[in-house]
């Protein structure tokens, strides 16, 4: 039986969370304003709720194993 390494690559979650979050507000905010004010406002608003995701809802309990 062969020996298999499985190299587990660490994802910056937190990271792509933020990401997605900013971008997707302020594509959100200008498809609904229209404005580049709205834009703005969009990656700030998006930036936020990403940020109170990661602090509130994303922690969980460690595992034990």
């Amino acid at each position: 039986m062969e020996n298999q390494v499985e190299s587990n690559e660490n994802l910056n979650v937190k990271g792509i969370i933020l990401l997605l979050g900013t971008i997707f507000g302020a594509l959100i905010s200008i498809i609904v304003k229209g404005t580049f004010l709205g834009f703005i406002g969009g990656l700030v608003i998006g930036f936020a709720l990403a940020v109170f995701f990661i602090s509130v809802i994303l922690p969980h309990k460690p595992s034990d194993r």
